[in-house]
């Protein structure tokens, strides 16, 4: 069966199913396997998990998502379905190992590709900020994988900054980067401005840190602003930084926006690359 698609795999042991209720992929972070089940599959979710395990022997965990992100934090509430009862792994990303906890820190395998493309852009010396750090992955990524001077990670989450410090102490090639605890809009404007890069990296509300970003950011520095948007949703977005850096004397240019995966069929997240011009 190697080889064929995900769900004509199930189909061959749940012959009695609807094959297009059926999942037809999943995410796997760390040992860990999360899967979308349609509630009318809820009977089956345990033969489905052990499908899984049976496929992919390196597995240990299969769990569903059981609702949608919710709270300060945006945590997606997991239950597994299948293998071990933890939701505790280790996941390796471009050689960066990171300790996890699905239940208690935001972690999206599928911004793996992104994390390596803002870390090529990082250029030599660079200061660097990250505004939602979580765990750690997006600051580890360009601390390892470029020359910047210095990145720093900024996470309200008190669980997630606890993972992000054990991460930063697992892998050696992070010693140029740190981790603060607390509420950017409140952190970053107690550091010293003049920063080359800014990150927005909340899967929502990145909105009300875009005026201390404004601030910290030196004439000529970045930012990347994420956002969870339908397609025609970006010009009420760039608005929205032109009037908020307008407002701080600051002038944005909308250099690049990059499609980093979808939430939904109509919701996709999107990074804008923003260029700080000189002070108007």
């Amino acid at each position: 069966m190697k080889g064929l698609p995900f769900r004509s795999i199930l189909k061959r042991h749940l012959v009695d199913i609807d094959p297009t209720l059926l999942p037809t992929g999943f995410d796997r972070t760390g040992d860990i396997v999360v899967v979308v089940i349609r509630p009318e599959l809820f009977p089956y979710e345990h033969a489905i998990g052990v499908v899984l395990l049976d496929l992919h022997p390196s597995i240990r965990v299969v769990a569903k998502r059981s609702g949608r992100y919710r709270g300060e934090y945006r945590l997606s509430p997991f239950q597994v379905i299948a293998g071990e009862n933890r939701l505790t792994t280790v996941h390796r990303e471009n050689g960066i190992l990171m300790h996890l906890d699905l239940a208690q820190v935001y972690f999206s395998t599928r911004l793996a590709h992104e994390r390596a493309r803002i870390a090529a852009l990082a250029c030599c010396g660079e200061r660097i900020a990250v505004l939602g750090s979580g765990a750690g992955p997006f600051t580890l990524i360009i601390g390892c994988h470029s020359r910047a001077a210095e990145v720093i990670g900024i996470e309200k989450n008190p669980i997630a900054h606890n993972y992000a410090v054990w991460n930063q102490q697992s892998n050696r090639c992070a010693s140029r980067v740190r981790f603060l605890e607390g509420d950017a809009a409140a952190v970053l404007p107690a550091l010293p401005p003049g920063f080359d890069r800014i990150l927005i990296a909340l899967p929502q509300g990145g909105e009300a840190l875009l005026a201390a970003a404004a601030y910290a950011l030196r004439p000529g520095g970045t930012l990347h602003f994420y956002t969870m948007q339908p397609k025609d949703g970006l010009d009420a977005v760039r608005a929205n930084i032109a009037t908020v850096f307008h407002n701080q004397g600051r002038s944005p240019r909308f250099m690049n926006t990059a499609i980093c995966g979808h939430c939904s069929p109509t919701i996709y997240r999107f990074c804008l690359d923003v260029l700080m011009d000189q002070a108007v």
